[in-house]
């Protein structure tokens, strides 16, 4: 099968054979890993996403080579993980199938027999036809640290898996560094401890305050060698480009050369893993959409040969990777007629944003490598998901430049921490543009609502109170320009605090998809700083104003003070008006003074348990829904759950997307238009 018409082999080409190989090798044993898992229910939900583009990445590079038997039995593979992210659980013979369709991907590829593959695969096709139930799919056991009773994703889990290779020097020098904190925790203990009657407290005080920065010193360095450890060179991302571009060129007709610019900078494992696929996407469009035939090139006063450079740069705190071609440009003409007949939002001025639309295309005729629209879109979505953004520069006959802004590290994250009200906002940095005081902006109301004048352009303007649904009219001064997809806006904020980099959180699959919530972190002291997508608030900004609507009323009732600020903000936009109690006795009083459509109540609490405050609710003849959420209870827990009468149980480990949102939309009768 691999010979019949197979590219690879009628090119002679054992580099892209190499390159297919590597690739299928690493991501099958991912796969069966993953199969193994689901069946020894010891999988982790924050796992699944990464099964899910394991076998999409697979079937894509398979389709793409015309290896059919792969492509087909991995995207069996690709729904089934899809099922799964949605709380159904294959059958055991199902996942079994699973676990060795995955484990036999590269051995048919290395043996050129595809025969035993294919028949295992079409063990998965009845599996696609079954609803199934949503089961639970992982082991209890308590929440990491930090997770906000569960509600956010692991750091421990890492989004790709798998080991880094780590250089044994470093890893020792940071060994020898945690003592040295150790040793400097136990002597601030130490003089904790010293009795100070008598002694002379401007001393003590500067000892204090010596030990003090000394250990935040320490913690930062700390930080700085435990994220270099996860680091790899860029080029492990491009070391078969070249190759790559070569059988690209050969394929379309074109004379084409790589050319590997800038500096060799060091990123963490994941983001380089992740810029692979992206990265071959935007080689695919330089080299089809870019690059001319070389006749056209020489008429032009072009050498024949076309050039396609991957660069890379480090900027402040992350890197800047470009993907450039010297071949025809962007016809921002063709772009804009296009969007226009379409009916695809766009402004004249920046046309960028349309190329990002999935589906969008300006190629008439769909070929095996482009033409459907997906390459900048999944490109896009891949960037966004390392908290990067990306960019297109282009003219007319000079070329294309694809510009991605990255932070160097998954785990930490750069932040313009904003506030409305009492509540902490993060917006990711590199979507900031540009910040000034309220008082010195130019805005004016229209129609279609406020906007603000930015040199020549009407850039929308939205209040971000407003935006996330917070009550109430807090007072605003400062005004920020954040890019986004639809293009440029202005958000007005209380008050801008500072920029700042923190340990971000994804969000569990319990609030996963709120779309204005993206995660959030642990500012110290039990703050949190929930973190927003700029482009959800894009599209509130271009939205014509509503005539206020009652808004459901819920009670989140939570002993956690970061999660009660969570699930507010979370709950807030996505529709809902949110009170919220910090234990029993305080949701009593509330319920009693106020009408709630439904509760969110914490399974765990201090003093009275929340099976305890449903069973009180419930004998005082309160029937609006409630639905209980826990992080560790037992089977045996849960049962009591029911027994008391909640109207729905959700834990940490249920991984249907949202599923708090839609089932309090669900309870309450809530149409979707009405969340927006």
């Amino acid at each position: 099968m691999i010979g019949q018409g197979n590219p690879l082999l009628d090119n002679n080409n054992p580099d892209l054979n190499r390159i297919f190989h590597d690739e299928l090798e690493e991501r099958s044993i991912r796969l069966v890993a993953g199969a193994r898992s689901l069946r020894d229910r010891t999988l982790a939900a924050t796992t699944v996403p990464d099964l899910i583009r394991d076998a999409h990445t697979i079937k894509g590079s398979a389709g793409l080579l015309r290896h059919d038997v792969i492509r087909d039995v991995s995207a069996r593979l690709e729904q089934l993980w899809k099922m799964v992210s949605e709380g159904y659980a294959p059958a055991p013979e199902v996942v079994v199938a699973m676990e060795a369709t995955a484990g036999r991907i590269l051995q048919a590829f290395d043996e050129d027999d595809y025969d035993d593959l294919a028949e295992v695969g079409e063990s998965l096709i009845g599996a696609l036809e079954e609803s199934g139930e949503p089961a639970e799919l992982v082991p209890l056991r308590q929440p990491e640290p930090g997770s906000l009773g569960g509600l956010l994703s692991s750091v421990s889990e890492s989004l790709l898996g798998g080991a880094t290779r780590v250089d044994t020097g470093e890893l020792y020098r940071l060994i020898n560094r945690i003592v040295e904190v150790s040793l400097d925790a136990d002597a601030l203990t130490d003089l904790a401890l010293v009795s100070i009657e008598g002694s002379d407290q401007n001393l003590v005080r500067r000892t204090w305050r010596s030990q003090l920065e000394r250990l935040s010193d320490s913690i930062g360095d700390i930080q700085e060698q435990a994220v270099a450890l996860a680091n790899v060179s860029f080029r492990d991302a491009t070391s078969t480009f070249p190759q790559f571009l070569r059988y690209l060129g050969r394929r379309m007709g074109k004379d084409v050369r790589f050319e590997l610019v800038g500096e060799d900078v060091q990123l963490d494992r994941q983001i380089v893993d992740l810029l692979r696929e992206p990265l071959r996407h935007l080689l695919v469009n330089a080299v089809d959409h870019g690059i001319e035939p070389s006749k056209e090139r020489v008429k032009a006063g072009k050498p024949a040969t076309g050039t396609v450079q991957v660069g890379s740069r480090l900027i402040e705190d992350g890197v800047e990777v470009t993907v450039a071609d010297d071949g025809a440009g962007i016809d921002w003409d063709t772009v804009a007629d296009l969007a226009s007949r379409q009916g695809l939002p766009y402004v004249r001025s920046d046309l960028v944003p349309v190329l990002f639309h999935e589906g969008f295309s300006t190629v008439k005729v769909v070929t095996d490598f482009s033409g459907e629209g997906d390459g900048l879109a999944a490109a896009r979505e891949a960037v966004e998901q390392i908290n990067g953004v990306i960019h297109i520069e282009s003219r007319r006959g000079k070329g294309t430049r694809v510009i991605m802004t990255l932070p160097l590290s998954m785990v930490l994250q750069n932040v313009v921490v904003v506030a409305t009200g009492d509540q902490f906002w993060g917006i990711p940095e590199a979507f900031v543009e540009d910040s000034m005081p309220l008082a010195q902006a130019e805005i004016r109301v229209t129609d279609n609502g406020r906007v603000v004048r930015i040199e020549s352009d009407a850039v929308p303007c939205i209040s971000l109170s407003e935006a996330v649904g917070s009550d109430g009219e807090a007072e605003e001064s400062e005004l920020l320009l954040v890019g986004t997809h639809s293009g440029l806006i202005a958000v007005t904020v209380s008050e801008l605090i500072d920029r700042r980099r923190v340990a971000v959180k994804s969000l569990g699959p319990i609030l996963e998809g709120s779309g204005h919530v993206t995660g959030a972190a642990l500012l110290g002291g039990g703050q949190v700083l929930v973190v927003l997508d700029p482009n959800f608030l894009g599209v509130m900004a271009r939205r014509r104003p509503k005539l206020a609507t009652q808004r459901p009323r819920v009670l989140v009732v939570d002993d956690s003070a970061g999660v009660r600020q969570l699930l507010s903000a979370t709950l807030n936009g996505a529709g809902f008006e949110v009170e919220v109690a910090g234990g029993a006795r305080e949701a009593v009083v509330a319920m009693a003074n106020d009408g709630f459509d439904a509760l969110v109540v914490d399974y765990s609490m201090p003093r009275s348990n929340g099976v305890e405050l449903v069973r009180a609710l419930r004998a005082s003849e309160v029937r609006v829904p409630i639905i209980m959420v826990s992080g560790v209870a037992t089977p045996e827990e849960k049962q009591a759950a029911w027994e008391v009468g909640v109207d729905a149980y959700l834990d940490k480990f249920d991984l249907r997307q949202g599923v708090l949102t839609s089932t309090l939309r669900s309870l309450i009768g809530m149409d979707e238009e009405d969340t927006g």
